[in-house]
């Protein structure tokens, strides 16, 4: 009994080694006045703010427009423009300007990976 338990615990051990690393997101958005952050995944988006629920949704199949992508969802709606953009905040400079639209209100903000 004691060498199977040894077995099972090295081989459990092992196991929890191995656990893959979470999905890098695709994309990366933030927003200030009021905070935000958007993850766009390879499954899903999710766009949070200071006290309120998370919002996410199934990764749609971005539309490639003349100046950026487009994703749309029932609840979250992500403009991308790949046009430099400062968040006001920091000397930081994202390669984007990023809209978001959420249940209906608008987010501006900057984003880039």
């Amino acid at each position: 009994m004691k060498g199977f338990l040894i077995v099972a615990l090295a081989a459990g051990s092992s196991a929890c080694a191995h656990l893959p690393a979470p999905p890098t997101p695709i994309y990366h958005a933030l927003g200030t006045e009021p905070f935000w952050n958007l993850l766009i995944g390879g499954r899903e988006i999710t766009f949070t703010a200071p006290e309120k629920q998370p919002v996410t949704q199934p990764t749609p199949k971005p539309i490639i427009g003349i100046a950026g992508e487009i994703y749309r969802t029932p609840r979250i709606d992500v403009n991308i423009v790949h046009a430099q953009c400062s968040d006001g905040m920091s000397d930081r400079v994202y390669p984007d300007k990023v809209q978001v639209t959420v249940d209906g209100k608008r987010f501006n903000g900057c984003g880039g990976l």
